[in-house]
């Protein structure tokens, strides 16, 4: 697998007591993923980690191999990362939800008119935007390099995630006509 194939999902923070816990700072939704046998990566995907224990109460996690104080301090600060092949079968999606990944690089359309590609997406508060980068037709009109469109109803009305499209209402168009 390359480099490519994997995710973040977590980072390890400061060692927790003395028998090698560390603090976990979960970055995906679906903390039930880290659980006891189950396996993730560092230096994304060359070395594997095995979960001996994880209490979801304080988010400290034990791997196998590092059951001191001395060996944890070695993952201290260290990102863990997930193949995205591991992700789409452990982490269950509900009706219209999305993994980010999916998302990244999807087309940006309205009434087949290609707007931009999403770049990037932004948690705001309980919603999330879509940050789109502008196709060149627009950026020769003097339209912005980069436009945000909110991950709603009133503006993004389907999403075909195996043509990498999301089809955008009149309300978001606007918003690229008015940046």
């Amino acid at each position: 697998m390359s480099e490519e194939d994997f995710i973040q999902v977590a980072k390890l923070g400061k060692t927790v007591g003395l028998k090698g816990f560390l603090r976990l700072h979960n970055f995906s939704d679906f903390s039930k993923q880290f659980k006891k046998d189950s396996s993730f990566f560092i230096d994304k995907g060359r070395k594997k980690l095995i979960i001996k224990s994880y209490n979801h109460t304080n988010s400290s996690i034990l791997f196998e191999g590092y059951e001191s104080i001395e060996r944890a301090q070695e993952l201290v600060n260290t990102i863990l990362y997930q193949s995205i092949e591991t992700t789409r079968k452990t982490c269950k999606l509900n009706k219209d939800e999305f993994f980010y990944f999916d998302i990244l690089g999807c087309k940006i359309l309205f009434q087949e008119q290609f707007l931009g590609k999403v770049s990037n997406i932004l948690e705001i508060g309980n919603s999330f935007l879509f940050e789109i980068e502008t196709d060149k037709e627009f950026l020769v009109k003097n339209y912005p390099k980069v436009f945000f469109i909110p991950y709603l109803d009133k503006f993004v009305s389907k999403i075909d995630i195996d043509k990498k499209n999301i089809f955008c209402t009149q309300d978001a168009f606007l918003i690229l006509e008015n940046s």
